[in-house]
C-alpha cells in the first residue's frame, strides 16, 4: 500500500501553490497581494481586515479571480467570500483597488514600488523651445 504524503508536506505544497497564486492574475492570490503591498500588511492583517483566519485567506488566494466586467461581478465575489468565510464587502474593495492598480500601472510594475511619478522638466529633443532652460522658461 503507498505511504500518504505527511501534514508537513501537503502544508509546504499548498504554500507554494498560494505562492503561486499571489504572481498570476487569474487567481484571487494576485489581487490580495497588491492589496497587502499597498497598504503593508501581512497575511495576519489582511485576514484580520477580511474578518477571516490565516487558513481561509489561503482558500480565498486560490480562489478564481471574478470578472469585474460582468454582470454577475457582485454575486461571484459572494460565492467566493462564502466559500472563503471572509467579510464580502470588503473583498470587493481588495479587488476593485487592485484592478484600479492594475489599471493604473499597465501591470507593468510591483506595487512594492508604490506610485512614484515625476513631472518631465522639458520637452524630448527637438520639441523644446529655444530658451535652453528646463521647462522652456527663462
Amino acid at each position: 500500500m503507498e505511504k500518504l504524503p505527511s501534514k508537513p508536506l501537503k502544508a509546504e505544497a499548498l504554500r507554494r501553490l498560494v505562492e503561486r497564486a499571489r504572481h498570476d492574475a487569474f487567481f484571487v492570490g494576485r489581487a490580495l497581494s497588491i492589496y497587502q503591498k499597498l497598504h503593508g500588511l501581512d497575511d495576519q492583517q489582511m485576514a484580520q481586515w477580511l474578518e477571516c483566519s490565516e487558513a481561509d485567506l489561503e482558500r480565498l488566494a486560490l480562489c478564481r479571480h471574478p470578472d469585474d466586467k460582468k454582470d454577475g461581478f457582485q454575486q461571484d465575489v459572494r460565492k467566493i467570500a462564502a466559500f472563503a468565510v471572509c467579510n464580502p464587502d470588503r473583498l470587493v474593495q481588495v479587488l476593485r483597488e487592485a484592478a484600479s492598480w492594475d489599471a493604473f500601472q499597465g501591470d507593468s510594475q510591483d506595487p512594492a514600488h508604490g506610485f512614484l511619478l515625476a513631472a518631465r522638466d522639458h520637452k524630448p529633443d527637438g520639441d523644446d523651445d529655444s530658451s535652453g532652460t528646463p521647462g522652456g522658461q527663462g
